[in-house]
């Protein structure tokens, strides 16, 4: 028995000795496997979103273009001298003056480009210039006769103008003036009205053409016939109108 306890007591420090060197060996181990594991990493912060692109300004559209101011309508004083120029061109018409009255036109275009009354007075012009345009021969060879007396002639003439327009005024005073030679012709022992007659029918003609010094020369032979025809002294106030100067136009 007390060799057995003997040889517990003798074993105790060993046990110690091997409890301490487990430790050691436990510490060491603890140790290399503390160094062999990888340091924790920081923690990762979450990515902050972009902040937002700022929307560009908005552009204001452009104005648009004021639009062209409209041209001016023609003034009184233009619409009037416009329409002045037409009535003479629609006289000269009348009195188969194509080529005056024309020139009328153009002055009545250029007073007022595009005048609606122009355009119109222009067509009518032109119906007329079918008809009118043998008028003015036929016209002048009735007066030629009238004035050599031969009324058969003259009687003729018109007749065929008045088939082309009886209603133009230089047709309606032919006729009128030849009526009146028939009458003064028709008369008994009435030569020296019939010169007469004959005068003033050449001094119409005359006028109407322009032709004035004709024309005063046979009122004056007229005159000089009967001084006291009051024929005579009307167609002398025609042809002082005739000659009086027209006012200016605005």
């Amino acid at each position: 028995m007390a060799d057995a306890g003997v040889t517990r007591s003798n074993n105790g420090p060993l046990y110690a000795i091997i409890g301490a060197l487990l430790v050691v060996i436990a510490g060491g181990g603890f140790y290399l496997y503390k160094m062999d594991k990888p340091a924790a990493l920081p923690p990762v912060e979450a990515a902050k979103p972009a902040p937002p692109i700022p929307a560009p300004p908005p552009v204001a559209a452009p104005r648009p273009a004021p639009p062209p101011a409209a041209p001016a309508g023609p003034t009184a004083a233009q619409l009037n001298q416009a329409r002045s120029y037409i009535a003479d061109a629609r006289r000269f018409a009348s009195a188969g003056d194509f080529t005056k009255a024309e020139s009328s036109l153009q002055s009545a275009d250029a007073a007022v480009p595009g005048f609606s009354e122009t355009a119109a007075a222009r067509r009518e012009i032109a119906d007329m210039r079918t008809s009118h345009g043998q008028l003015g021969p036929l016209v002048a060879q009735a007066r030629r006769a009238m004035e050599r007396g031969d009324f058969v002639a003259a009687d003729r003439a018109l007749d065929e103008a008045e088939r082309l327009d009886a209603n133009a005024p230089a047709v309606i005073d032919a006729r009128r003036d030849l009526r009146a030679a028939q009458r003064q012709a028709n008369q008994p022992n009435n030569q020296q009205d019939m010169r007469v007659s004959v005068l003033l029918t050449a001094a119409r003609a005359a006028i109407s053409r322009g032709d004035y010094v004709s024309a005063d020369r046979a009122l004056d032979e007229a005159e000089r016939i009967d001084p006291r025809d009051a024929a005579v002294r009307q167609a002398r106030a025609e042809l002082a109108a005739a000659q009086r100067p027209r006012p200016p136009r605005n």
